[in-house]
């Protein structure tokens, strides 16, 4: 037994140097910025997302969710036995469950770095949206001024539970296909044009106490969205997912993205959700007198819903919230996104650009 595990350790050793070597040369490919776009995320990524999420819309319930327990599970129980191995000073034993999980680690981040990694060095989405600006204080305030009294409009035209707090007008299964039917409406080939089913989280509340609103699963290609949260925020949170699955890896892009297809829907559900958004996001980003003002201008039913929303997250604030935000932030930042999670709010010049848009083409 002894003599068989020697003759096998050079064996691993080289197995798990060509994994090693693998994901570093794949992920140096990764960071060049043509390779990503034309080789990954038009060509190999696409493609293989395409396959992946053809299988996977078919399945009704969230693989994400499965693969996550599992992973639990599986750790809980990896480490129960490493520790019965040590205790029995059966190294040996110690030594190949750790193997196999060094392989089954750098497995997932090759696989990673086919499916998502290479999505982060890509062109800006902004591009591709025809946004671009130059933003100064006055258009700034413009583009505020604008978001908020479209917010107050799309507001009066929406029901409103006993709580005071938007009605949807569609179900979710609804939500999804015209979200789709947004998304063809952009055309270009820079969003993959395959349907993208985001799924329901049964385990939204859990998803909750992390922190997490929707999370796309590359390895399954599946855009999953926490329903436990406001109902206005639903739309937007599952276009952002879906912008992800669609080829948008960085978050302020995704969000964007979001907000655009959200904004420029016919649907006044979808235009509140983006429109709540984005009145939030120019309303922090104005000097404290414009604030003043142009909050003073929301609908009461519009600011009763930012404070219920506000309390809503409050509830699942906690340490755990703030341990997934942590590894979050480090993951951003490997990633390459020197912003982290403060990445998520990097959209008011984008917002500017999207009502310079939606300015010039009412003016045709």
């Amino acid at each position: 037994m002894t003599k068989t595990l020697r003759k096998k350790t050079p064996e691993r050793a080289k197995i798990l140097s060509a994994l090693c070597l693998g994901a570093l040369i794949l992920y140096a490919l990764a960071r060049i910025p043509w390779i990503a776009e034309h080789v990954f995320a038009r060509g190999v990524t696409r493609w293989l997302s395409f396959l992946l999420n053809r299988l996977t819309n078919v399945i009704p319930v969230s693989l994400y969710e499965i693969a996550a327990a599992v992973l639990v599970a599986g750790g809980v129980v990896l480490l129960v036995f490493l520790v019965a191995f040590l205790a029995k000073k059966n190294y040996a034993r110690a030594g190949i469950w750790l193997y196999r999980t060094a392989v089954a680690a750098l497995a997932a981040l090759l696989s990673f770095g086919v499916l998502y990694a290479p999505l982060y060095a890509r062109e800006n989405a902004d591009a591709a949206l025809g946004l671009k600006t130059d933003v100064t204080e006055q258009s700034l305030f413009a583009a505020a001024e604008y978001y908020v009294s479209a917010l107050n409009e799309t507001s009066a035209r929406l029901g409103r539970d006993e709580s005071g707090n938007v009605l949807p007008t569609c179900g979710f299964a609804e939500l999804s296909r015209k979200l789709n039917d947004c998304y063809d409406a952009f055309g270009g080939g820079y969003f993959a044009d395959y349907e993208v089913r985001p799924k329901a989280v049964l385990l939204s509340v859990p998803m909750s106490y992390l922190g997490i609103t929707g999370i796309y699963f590359p390895f399954t290609a599946e855009a999953n969205v926490n329903v436990n949260i406001p109902c206005y925020e639903i739309p937007c949170t599952a276009a952002h997912e879906m912008a992800h699955a669609k080829g948008v890896s960085r978050e302020n892009e995704a969000n964007i993205v979001s907000y655009a297809v959200c904004i420029l829907s016919e649907d006044d559900y979808f235009r509140y959700s983006g429109l709540m958004n984005a009145a939030a996001i120019l309303l922090n980003a104005l000097p404290d007198g414009q604030y003043e003002t142009l909050r003073g201008r929301l609908d009461e039913k519009v600011l009763r819903e930012y404070a219920d929303a506000r309390a809503h997250y409050e509830k699942y604030e906690g340490f755990i919230d703030s341990l997934s935000s942590f590894f979050n932030d480090l993951f951003l930042k490997a990633n390459g996104v020197p912003s982290g999670t403060a990445s998520y709010g990097e959209t008011a010049e984008s917002l500017v650009a999207l009502y310079e848009k939606i300015k010039n083409a009412a003016d045709c």
